[in-house]
């Protein structure tokens, strides 16, 4: 068992270096959605076979704004890469470049794209905003239609005048007379009631009749948006 433990050594420090000696160019510090205040340190590697120099620059996300943090021409292995202090900007999401140049001119960038600088107050989490649900409001149902009857108007009687007396030869002569006129007038005024009661009575009829053409006039519109709405919307 004592003899195996040098080569256990051995082997823990070949695979431990070759981890260190296995990590690639970028940024390793601040990781991605930190919050950085006052002067912070931007760590990372620029080890390059054709290495030249290295540009650290920074912007505010979703821009092309960029300012220079550091520039060097000497190569920096898992170390610090620039300080930058955050105090020089206004609060809020910046992106990180580094960028590393080759001997030809032509280079390599690497980025961590959002972090979050806030020197003046506490960072405020961003709620995710949920998409609404749309919601159907049911249409409304109309008010029933309260059939209106009409009464007919009945004309009051006018009273018969007293009868006057007359002496008894001219009673005899006027008996015809009068009762032919009575007659005449009592009809007259049966067929005069009894008309206004036809026309106010087809009158009632065709409001009553003409309230529930509306009403079911407006059931058919109703029920064809409706389908209209589940078939063209709903549906899909």
């Amino acid at each position: 068992m004592k003899r195996l433990l040098p080569l256990l050594l051995f082997v823990v420090l070949l695979f431990g270096s070759g981890r260190v000696l296995a990590q690639g160019p970028g940024i390793n510090y601040p990781p991605e959605t930190e919050v950085l205040r006052g002067v912070t340190e931007i760590r990372g590697t620029t080890t390059h076979p054709d290495f030249w120099k290295y540009e650290l620059a920074a912007a505010p996300t979703g821009t092309q704004n960029w300012f220079n943090i550091a520039v060097s021409e000497t190569p920096v292995n898992n170390g610090v890469l620039g300080l930058w202090d955050t105090r020089s900007v206004s609060d809020g999401t910046y992106s990180i470049r580094l960028r590393i140049v080759k001997r030809d001119g032509n280079y390599d960038e690497y980025f961590v794209v959002r972090t979050q600088v806030a020197n003046t107050g506490p960072v405020a989490t961003p709620t995710p905003q949920e998409t609404p649900t749309p919601t159907i409001t049911p249409t409304p149902k109309p008010a029933t239609a309260t059939p209106v009857v009409l009464t007919p108007v009945i004309p009051t009687p006018t009273p018969a005048p007293e009868a006057t007396a007359t002496p008894a030869g001219a009673a005899v002569a006027n008996a015809g007379e009068t009762d032919g006129g009575g007659t005449g007038s009592t009809g007259e005024s049966l067929t005069s009631v009894a008309s206004r009661l036809g026309q106010a009575f087809l009158r009632g009829a065709r409001i009553v009749l003409g309230v529930f053409v509306v009403i079911g006039v407006f059931f058919a519109v109703k029920s064809l948006l409706t389908w209209l709405y589940y078939r063209l919307v709903v549906s899909r």
